[in-house]
């Protein structure tokens, strides 16, 4: 019979990571944004004293990059102060976006972190009340062993009262993500770890349960792709070994998507209540939400909608209604959905319309390839210089959407 013990698994914290594809909304919101890392990071901090943990394991990425400001140092440090005050142990790896050789710390660390070495893997024991609970087994990430499996080198003892792996890196395979560290579920299953706390892939998910095989995704969301509660895991281990995980929000700001169907709204009158229904719907104390709506269907509206002023009035309506930083924010209404729901077209010309559109545009990159490839771009000469990355984007969304227009036909055309 061991001692009961619990923990904190967290990562992909990005500490300074800025927000991405968002216009202002405010003073007070933007500097909320600005230090939503910061936030949530401190939520989880206050989290580990509230809950009484007895450590907190950070599976890799604590800063978005190499170079990070000093800024998130301080507050990185100055969280695992307040942890070191209240004994609560922190163990770190380090992962592709802050490897170990871009550490260069200026602010020393309390003595209660430990970061694990990149050469080898390390084993460190977990205390609670002086008696070793478990041991923690990790290696960080470092720019030469990036895309090498870090797991294959973890050998826990047989002595181990209960034994934790801290792993930056990917399981499987998944879409969008560089392939990290990576392993498979199954050679995990072979080593006798009982937890596997992950890190890197940003979307909280439990792979298995036999061994625990976690990631807690990441603490704050950075763009509407992540959408959803973001947050850490509290972790419950009993005497015999039994594991409870269960999640806790910590991001300041959440991002969330809706969807209005146009068969459901007669008027404008009726945009602007379902937008406010939507609102209320997700308004949560203390929390800010940035909302993008998907509209879908077909009804009276279905015209007006398309047109991107009458969208962007809305949303201007909408944010107005709003005072201090914790609000609920239309940040897109998106009606790409609609694209192949008028009758009389066929729903795969623009299907393939936009398809071909997107393999075209990879990037920002693509766009200027292509606008700077044209023979009008000479002759601009020196005024070239003026011609903005958002009016690129700006120029590309609005001949994509009247391209869209054109494919499906226009009731009111001579």
């Amino acid at each position: 019979m061991g001692i009961p013990f619990r923990f904190i698994q967290c990562g992909d914290l990005h500490l300074g990571a800025p927000f991405r594809y968002l216009k202002s909304f405010g003073r007070s919101l933007d500097e909320a944004m600005m230090r939503a890392t910061y936030g949530s990071f401190q939520n989880i901090v206050n989290l580990a004293i509230r809950q009484r943990v007895a450590a907190v394991l950070i599976t890799g990425d604590v800063y978005d990059g190499a170079e990070h400001p000093l800024e998130a140092e301080m507050h990185f440090v100055r969280g695992c102060e307040s942890l070191d005050k209240e004994h609560i142990a922190v163990y770190i790896v380090q992962g592709n976006h802050d490897p170990a050789e871009s550490w260069k710390r200026h602010m020393p660390l309390p003595k209660n972190v430990h970061i694990f070495s990149s050469e080898r893997v390390e084993r460190v024991p977990l205390l609670v009340r002086g008696q070793e609970v478990a041991a923690i087994y990790g290696r960080s990430i470092s720019s030469s062993i990036q895309y090498d499996d870090l797991t294959s080198d973890i050998h826990p003892l047989q002595s181990d009262p209960f034994s934790i792996a801290l792993v930056h890196g990917t399981v499987g395979s998944h879409e969008g993500h560089d392939r990290t560290g990576p392993c498979s579920v199954d050679a995990l299953r072979s080593i006798p770890i009982q937890y596997w706390a992950f890190g890197h892939i940003h979307k909280r998910q439990i792979l298995s349960e036999n061994p625990h095989i976690v990631y807690a995704g990441n603490s704050q969301g950075l763009h509407r792709g992540e959408n959803g509660p973001k947050g850490c895991y509290v972790v419950d281990v009993s005497s015999r070994g039994t594991i409870e995980a269960r999640f806790h929000e910590t991001n300041v700001i959440r991002f969330a998507e809706e969807t209005i169907d146009l068969g459901q709204v007669q008027s404008v009158l009726d945009m602007q209540e379902m937008l406010r229904h939507k609102k209320e719907m997700l308004r949560k104390p203390g929390i800010s939400m940035l909302l993008s709506i998907r509209l879908t269907g077909q009804g009276p509206l279905l015209d007006i909608v398309r047109d991107a002023k009458v969208r962007a009035a809305w949303m201007e309506e909408s944010q107005a209604e709003e005072s201090g930083k914790h609000g609920v924010y239309i940040i897109d209404i998106n009606c790409e959905s609609l694209e192949a729901s008028s009758p009389g077209i066929a729903p795969g010309m623009v299907r393939d319309y936009v398809q071909a559109l997107d393999a075209m545009h990879t990037g920002i990159e693509s766009l200027e390839a292509i606008v700077k490839g044209r023979p009008e771009w000479k002759r601009l000469g020196s005024y070239s210089r003026l011609v903005t990355d958002t009016m690129l984007q700006s120029a590309y969304d609005r001949a994509r959407g009247e391209g869209i227009h054109l494919l499906q036909g226009n009731d009111h055309e001579d």
